[in-house]
């Protein structure tokens, strides 16, 4: 929990060097993919924060007083806002209860830190309360929001933070990373990070869920679809029995590593990478951006506060997807 991971060295390195010339925003936005460590990042920061004997690696000790506390979830200076449950909102009240701990004095540290995560789930109020305290920090304060999709914060969030970004693309450590956890499956690394986009965690996630498996079979439907194979709404029924949004969700992260592959930029020589190219062939990449913003737009309507019809927006994509490999053929 107190270091960084490998691929976040860059990072790291960018913010102790505003750190240590006085130059660190009062407010940190963290963004990248989902499966990029996000979280993790910004606890060890906190930890490194509050520590009394910094390692000389610039990390936490993990012995001293603060950060024993902040290990077993009980250091006064830090607070973590987060849903009551996965998906939900962050409301108003968890955002003022924020702002009453930011004004209170420290017990230990310089900083009292605040991690917001995921800022994205800030309902519009507690968005708004969240604001007045980005205008007029307390002194000795540091919030630290985490966002997958930045874009739906409210610009003037975004606009009063220092943004940290995180790719996932080209990174040799977290290949070496996920090969170091995989044993004797360390074979499926390259495979894993094409399905998760580069992201390790979510790559190792993929393998512990079966998540890999369920790629490969939306992979098939895909392909059967294209071929005018199987009945489009026998597959948006099989889809809706798999959970909607999470199919929908495996959807987007193909369709951008098709677009990837169609731009020359990702892939390698595996199985899944194989079959992709062989669904984008003869497809332009205007087409799989199409059929991604669809996919995209149902997904809001999805998770949205207005209940939808899951398997309408799912037959949807199908037909786009359908006509797409029409003009393909034609």
């Amino acid at each position: 929990m107190l270091n960084p991971y490998p691929w976040q060295e860059s990072q790291w390195q960018q913010i102790l060097a505003a750190y240590a010339q006085n130059r660190l925003s009062h407010a940190l936005l963290l963004t990248g993919p989902e499966g990029i460590g996000l979280e993790q990042f910004s606890y060890s920061l906190a930890a490194r924060l509050l520590c009394k004997d910094i390692q000389s690696n610039q990390t936490a000790c993990g012995l001293c007083k603060p950060c024993i506390l902040f290990q077993a979830g009980n250091h006064p200076d830090i607070i973590d806002i987060q849903p009551e449950e996965k998906g939900k909102q962050i409301k108003v009240d968890d955002i003022r209860q924020l702002v009453d701990f930011i004004h209170m004095k420290s017990h230990f540290s310089e900083y009292k830190l605040v991690i917001i995560n995921p800022a994205e789930a800030m309902n519009r109020s507690a968005a708004n309360s969240l604001l007045k305290t980005l205008e007029e920090p307390p002194p000795d304060s540091l919030l630290i929001l985490l966002s997958s999709q930045p874009a739906l914060l409210p610009v003037t969030i975004r606009s009063r933070c220092q943004r940290v970004n995180f790719s996932t693309i080209g990174t040799d450590e977290a290949l070496q990373w996920l090969q170091s956890r995989l044993g004797e499956q360390q074979a499926l690394a390259a495979e894993l990070l094409l399905m998760a986009k580069g992201a390790p965690l979510k790559a190792l996630s993929l393998l512990e869920t079966d998540g890999i498996e369920q790629q490969q079979l939306i992979l098939e439907d895909l392909e059967s679809l294209r071929l005018r194979q199987s009945d489009p709404v026998k597959i948006a029924a099989k889809w809706l029995s798999q959970d909607a949004t999470e199919v929908i969700k495996h959807l987007l992260d193909l369709f951008i590593i098709m677009s990837r592959l169609k731009l020359g930029t990702s892939g390698n020589n595996s199985t899944v990478h194989r079959h992709l190219q062989r669904l984008i062939n003869g497809l332009d990449l205007v087409q799989l951006i199409a059929c991604y913003d669809v996919l995209l737009r149902n997904y809001h309507a999805l998770t949205g506060p207005i209940s939808l019809n899951k398997q309408g927006l799912l037959e949807d994509f199908i037909i786009s997807w359908q006509s797409k490999a029409e003009q393909q053929r034609g």
